[in-house]
């Protein structure tokens, strides 16, 4: 019978814990570290939990996998795009701390890492993962996808745009022109890669009228 195949960290001998808090009982607490060590795959690199980080570790290693996404922060693209006046980004710091944590990942220095960094960024800018709660992955994923795309945001000042009523036109002529609508306010690579449109077409039960949107 073959065993599962396992894989064995070696800590530095004689490496003291980081004491961060001691209960009453005297018990000392340790901080989470990034552990050096040759990953067993290139980028497949594990990510201490935090606390109650699974929530932000998931949908990292998700969008690690995304590889034009990757690609475009591993080959520093992402530099020549920074949106640091867009007043609904951060000014360039969650995308900064998301190319660093990609960069770690990808050097083939750790087999662990602990993404603290990227924790604290997301944090000082959105407080409601300022703490050790559990949350919704999805819920974190939208708001760092979001994040990242309005600091890489490619339209410098975003014109006044109406949206558009596709009732009463054709649906690919609606849809066309709503995307084109969409870019000249939204354009990134997670626009490029991750963005789409569904058509919502509702009717009010108690007037009949209608309206159709993308």
């Amino acid at each position: 019978v073959k065993t599962p195949a396992t894989l064995k960290y070696d800590v530095e001998t004689g490496r003291k814990p980081v004491e961060i808090m001691r209960t009453p009982s005297g018990g000392a607490g340790f901080m989470r570290e990034s552990l050096r060590g040759a990953p067993p795959a290139p980028g497949s690199v594990g990510l201490h939990n935090l606390g109650n980080s699974c929530f932000l570790n998931s949908t990292v290693q998700c969008l690690n996998h995304m590889e034009p996404i990757t690609q475009y922060f591993l080959r520093d693209t992402y530099t020549g795009e920074l949106n640091r006046q867009n007043p609904l980004g951060s000014g360039g710091n969650v995308a900064m701390a998301y190319a660093s944590l990609i960069k770690q990942m990808w050097s083939g220095d750790y087999s662990v890492l602990a993404p603290r960094s990227l924790k604290q960024t997301v944090a000082a800018f959105a407080p409601q993962f300022d703490n050790s709660y559990q949350h919704d992955s999805q819920e974190f994923c939208q708001f760092l996808m979001d994040g990242l795309h309005e600091d890489l945001n490619r339209v410098k000042t975003k014109p006044y745009v109406e949206e558009l009523e596709g009732f009463g036109m054709e649906d690919q002529r609606a849809a066309i022109e709503s995307w084109r609508k969409h870019l000249l306010r939204h354009d990134s690579i997670f626009v490029d890669h991750c963005q789409g449109m569904h058509r919502s077409h509702l009717t009010c039960p108690q007037c009949g009228r209608e309206s159709i949107k993308f």
